[in-house]
């Protein structure tokens, strides 16, 4: 038995190897190309002198300083939302769960607005909506574990109801204010649409990117429980998996991720639905190489839905163009989900 479970872990290593080793190869081309798309196109000569001499030139610090930041950006938020929404369609055994489900986002938003409203955005060093709204967004996922949370453990059920019913409640929150907002209406509403524009503070980027390595690190430790839950509750705990604390692990840095993803671009939908079926596609269920296939193609994904709306306007957001794309496919899983007899 020891031989073939050694030459198992070898095939899943080489295999996790090639994965990483491709997809992110294709990241990093993605990177390169869509930093260099614009209304100014900006050649490679520029960028090899800026970053051998440090030569400022205006091209070189819109390359540095505005695209650059930004598709680091979106590959950091669609990473975060895809790696999010597998693990909980994992997690609830669901296949339409996505990261928003848990009413994280309708939280981070509520935050976010009231930062706006409240004029809070100055605080921090000019980081205090992405703060509030990544504080407001982890006290709302706390709040959705209490209730759902029985008198031992968390029903799945229950969660997915909590989610709904508390992220319902906020975006009531949300909408009071922005009866509130006055001339700050707009910028509410273009912040909720979901989108890059503005956010080229490397600080920023730097402080997300972190936070959602940490949290994706941390789901992907769950991967092999994933798999064993697949073959039900009791059946995963009859084979030594802590099937609270998978749960409670599993909701919590799905959370920190989103928060995190929605603190700094707003509400972008359906990339943390549709990716993971379509990686789910291309390298099978198993979540020890689902969730890093879709982390990286969510990242290149959500880096050329950017670019594509940069391309429509500057200011288009992106996440107005995922929707689009994202609801067909939606009504597509939703038509296809077997019936109950």
């Amino acid at each position: 038995m020891i031989a073939p479970a050694a030459g198992a872990r070898r095939s899943l290593l080489a295999r996790l190897t090639a994965l990483v080793v491709g997809l992110g190869a294709v990241l990093l081309l993605t990177l390169a190309l869509a930093a260099n798309i614009g209304a100014q196109p900006i050649p490679l000569s520029v960028i090899f002198e800026s970053a051998r001499r440090g030569a400022e030139s205006k091209l070189a610090e819109i390359f540095w300083h505005l695209r650059l930041p930004r598709v680091a950006l979106g590959a950091t938020v669609g990473m975060a939302l895809t790696v999010a929404g597998a693990s909980l369609q994992g997690l609830l055994m669901n296949p339409l769960a996505d990261p928003y489900l848990v009413g994280v986002s309708a939280g981070a938003a509520l935050g976010a607005s009231a930062a706006v409203v409240f004029h809070l955005g100055v605080l921090l060093g000019g980081a205090g909506k992405c703060v509030i709204a990544f504080g407001s967004g982890a006290l709302t996922m706390v709040l959705v574990l209490w209730l759902a949370r029985g008198r031992r453990q968390i029903e799945r059920d229950s969660f997915i109801l909590a989610g709904v019913v508390v992220g319902s409640f906020m975006w009531a929150l949300v909408t009071l204010l922005m009866t509130l907002a006055g001339q700050d209406l707009q910028m509410i509403v273009f912040w909720l649409m979901g989108s890059l524009y503005g956010q080229v503070d490397w600080l920023v980027v730097g402080v997300a990117a972190a936070l959602v390595a940490v949290g994706c690190i941390a789901l992907y430790s769950y991967a092999r429980d994933l798999n064993l839950l697949a073959l039900g509750e009791e059946q995963a705990r009859q084979l030594g998996v802590e099937t609270e604390r998978l749960k409670l692990g599993v909701i919590l840095f799905s959370a920190l991720i989103t928060a995190a993803a929605v603190s700094v671009s707003g509400v972008i939908g359906f990339v943390g639905l549709v990716v993971p079926h379509i990686a789910r596609k291309l390298v099978g269920p198993d979540h020890r190489v689902l969730l890093p296939a879709a982390g990286l193609i969510g990242a290149a994904f959500l880096v050329w839905a950017d670019t594509l709306a940069r391309l429509i306007a500057e200011i288009f957001p992106v996440g107005v163009l995922t929707s689009l794309l994202g609801a067909p496919f939606f009504f597509y899983l939703l038509k296809r989900r077997p019936r109950p007899a």
